[in-house]
């Protein structure tokens, strides 16, 4: 039986920053709620907003997973179950955005905001975790009618006002139908 996949992007953590406290405890809670319902949660497997959530489902009985953008396991936060070194440095956030059924975003930089995007594309819904800050607060205002990217209006974003809530609302939204015909996998010219 296949299982539901919630993917957390967030902000990772770099040398010489400190995330706020605040912060990775949204995200743990993300990932207790995560688990708490069941779901794998699936992250980018490296430190800050991925390792708080990792850690968050590991302590509520949950499974995680994280495609690192390494090809090696060192940068591999302690909270994984399963953990791939994909070697891919940030085209690896294709497949966070691709394979997860919904995603949660918790503050983020750039590499969340391209996850996000990569994610619209493909029609993956994302609900942001509002007062997170980074990005999870800086889109609202850049959407159309308060829900999509572009014109093309592929799926909508959505904000929760808690980690509770944005787990039941990513949850929700796993039964939404998928945009197809965008992003489509590369099969070769003879179109095999």
């Amino acid at each position: 039986m296949r299982r539901t996949t919630i993917g957390v992007l967030g902000n990772a953590s770099r040398p010489g920053t400190t995330l706020d406290p605040a912060l990775l405890a949204l995200a743990t809670e993300v990932g207790r709620e995560i688990a708490r319902a069941g779901a794998v949660l699936v992250t980018g497997g490296t430190g800050g907003v991925m390792a708080a959530a990792s850690e968050g489902a590991q302590s509520a009985g949950g499974f995680t997973v994280g495609f690192l953008p390494q090809a090696d396991y060192e940068h591999a936060n302690p909270h994984l179950d399963l953990a791939f070194p994909t070697g891919m440095g940030t085209i690896r956030n294709m497949l966070t955005a691709r394979c997860c059924d919904s995603l949660i975003m918790v503050g983020g930089g750039v590499g969340t905001l391209n996850e996000v995007t990569i994610a619209y594309d493909v029609g993956t819904p994302v609900v942001a975790l509002a007062g997170s800050g980074g990005w999870a607060d800086r889109i609202r205002p850049t959407l159309i009618d308060d829900a999509w990217l572009d014109e093309r209006r592929v799926v909508a974003i959505d904000f929760a006002p808690t980690p509770a809530a944005a787990a039941e609302r990513a949850l929700a939204r796993v039964a939404e139908p998928r945009a197809t015909g965008r992003l489509a996998a590369f099969i070769g010219a003879g179109g095999h």
